[in-house]
């Protein structure tokens, strides 16, 4: 995978990296692998030998330098030279800000920007001027270094040691852990901070190739993404490495996103002849069950798509962390259920499973082998295969929103099937193949015994 797709990077992408670790690498790799010009900029100091290899630079010191012509190519604009250090430059002058994000609309270019030092440590905490982010930046890429873990907490492996032992409760002196960059990724005076409102939020947790216990990186993920829209977890190479240790190293490993569970509860059950949400499995009904395999699995937030029968099902689950959405369209067929649910969902999640509430032994490892399998690929869409058929639920990227967005009529999500790319993962069990659509259905279902 591409660090250009896990950071989901498009032409109007204004991103910002700060922290530690690998901020320049990431960025010089986004301006190699966009396919056509790209513009790169730092509003902090940066090192003449970072930007050597970077087709054009251009210095600005003020607004009349500045010209949509002159960007013809990757280019990258710093400040004028340090005069205090000949091999560093100065960062764009804040006064420029606003010109720098015309340039970068106009030449119609993803904007790549430095907004903090590190003084080449693996690991920092910002100072109280730190980190430098435009008001208008739509992304903010939080970079740690994990080469710092089990490294002692000083000067020479972590950029401003005593602010972070503040923020972290972590003594000087002592080794650098796990916990203490999660503590200091969440709070507002480290990772969180001048982070603009409305910005996607990330932390890149690079350099993964030097931690031993990568299990330790995945029991961290669920607590960031509490606060952050995404985790990567990488390995990039250095600007300055050869290209045969680029090919070696520079791997996307893992991209954790949100992903939202959206259940589709809203049909008329016409064959059924009763409502199907509320017939009883084990004797709980088939909609609560539905909710409760969504959030054992971890999908956040999780959205029941109700018709009319929205006020019992709306009891059924009152107690659980759900959402229940009333579709006063429901008699339109499923394209109207499935345009609400990507409707409701929030901007950033990654992804969203949906789930059939008349599939209630749909198993809680299933929803998660989807999960996984994101994760690792971002496919546009997701689904199990056993017994040589296509079966359900089915994990939607959000590349595929706006399609789902303009489905019509009684057809769900596998209208769009032609359009996108699909992954397939096998699944053993054929049960998930049987949905409750009359009462014979009904009679197989209670024989499954899971």
């Amino acid at each position: 995978m591409k660090l250009i797709d896990a950071l989901r990077v498009d032409t109007p992408s204004k991103i910002s990296f700060v922290g530690s670790g690998g901020k320049t690498s990431a960025m010089l790799h986004l301006s190699e692998e966009w396919p056509e010009k790209s513009l790169l900029a730092v509003t902090t100091h940066i090192g003449k030998n970072q930007i050597k290899n970077i087709p054009q630079h251009l210095t600005w010191s003020n607004a009349q330098e500045i010209h949509t012509s002159t960007i013809h190519k990757t280019t990258i604009i710093t400040g004028p030279g340090d005069i205090q250090n000949e091999n560093k430059l100065e960062g764009i002058d804040p006064s420029l800000w606003e010109y720098l994000k015309l340039l970068a609309d106009t030449s119609n270019s993803p904007l790549f920007m430095e907004s903090d030092g590190s003084k080449n440590r693996p690991l920092k905490a910002p100072a109280e001027h730190e980190p430098a982010i435009p008001h208008w930046v739509n992304h903010v890429v939080v970079t740690v270094g994990l080469s710092a873990i089990g490294k002692l907490l000083s000067e020479e492996n972590v950029h401003r040691p005593e602010i972070y032992s503040t923020l972290t409760g972590l003594e000087i002196g002592r080794p650098v852990t796990l916990n203490s960059i999660l503590k200091m990724l969440l709070n507002v005076r480290g990772g969180l901070k001048n982070i603009p409102r409305s910005a996607r939020r990330t932390v890149l947790l690079n350099q993964a190739d030097t931690v031993r216990d990568r299990s330790s990186l995945l029991a961290i993920e669920t607590q960031l993404l509490t606060h952050f829209d995404a985790v990567i977890t990488t390995s990039l190479r250095k600007p300055d490495e050869e290209k045969e240790e680029s090919e070696r190293q520079n791997e996307v490993w893992r991209v954790s996103e949100k992903i939202a569970g959206i259940i589709l509860a809203a049909g008329n059950s016409k064959r059924m002849g009763t409502p199907k949400p509320l017939l009883e499995w084990k004797g709980i009904p088939f909609v609560r069950i539905c909710a409760l395999h969504a959030i054992t699995a971890g999908l956040s937030p999780v959205h029941i798509i109700a018709g009319q029968e929205f006020d019992r099902i709306k009891q059924a689950v009152e107690d659980l962390p759900v959402q229940v959405i009333m579709n006063k369209d429901w008699n339109d067929g499923q394209s109207s259920s499935v345009r609400l649910g990507i409707k409701t969902l929030p901007k950033k999640t990654g992804g969203a499973v949906f789930l059939l509430v008349d599939q209630p032994q749909i198993p809680v490892d299933l929803i998660r082998k989807l999960v996984a399998e994101h994760t690792t690929s971002l496919s546009s869409i997701i689904l199990p295969e056993t017994g040589g058929r296509r079966a359900n639920p089915v994990l939607f990227d959000r590349r595929t929103y706006h399609a789902l967005s303009e489905l019509q009529g009684d057809s769900g999500g596998r209208m769009i099937f032609s359009k996108y790319p699909i992954r397939s993962i096998p699944w053993y069990d054929e049960t998930i193949l049987l949905d409750v659509d009359t009462q014979a259905d009904y009679e197989r279902l209670m024989q499954i015994q899971t």
